[in-house]
């Protein structure tokens, strides 16, 4: 029986390519769901931080139909009239931020239409992002 020793220091060229085509189409499977995974995360959080705002505008009112978020407005709605008050009343510790822009959150007022992204200032019904991006679900997250 002959025991051939081959005495190999390093990659051959054609190795190191193969090697490199097969990082480079892993990396190209890797990188879209990455990008998704990111995407849907700041969905998740941005569907969170509207949930807890909402919830917190809706007791603010439930408070005010009680007489016990403060004096009443005359012909006001019951909703409050900026998202300060809400930290005010002890209803949000924090007012959370906007995931999808980092910045302010655009409200409608009661006497805005549902959908309305421009609001009258009188008061705050509803909050929604102002990112004109579109979702993973092909909805524009501003619709949320």
């Amino acid at each position: 029986m002959v025991v051939v020793k081959l005495n190999k220091k390093g990659l051959t060229f054609i190795e190191l390519i193969i090697s490199l085509v097969i990082i480079g189409i892993m990396a190209s499977v890797a990188l879209p769901l990455a990008e998704v995974t990111y995407k849907r995360t700041k969905e998740i959080e941005l569907r969170r931080n509207l949930r807890e705002i909402r919830l917190a505008i809706d007791k603010y009112k439930e408070y005010y139909e009680k007489d016990l978020a403060g004096p009443k407005i005359l012909g006001g709605s019951g909703y409050p009239q900026a998202l300060e008050e809400l930290l005010k009343r002890k209803l949000l510790r924090k007012i959370p931020k906007d995931s999808m822009t980092g910045k302010e959150w655009g409200t409608r007022s009661f006497s805005d239409g549902y959908d309305s992204l421009i609001s009258n200032k009188l008061d705050v019904y509803d909050v929604f992002t102002l990112s004109d991006d579109i979702a993973l679900d092909g909805t524009k997250y501003n619709t949320w």
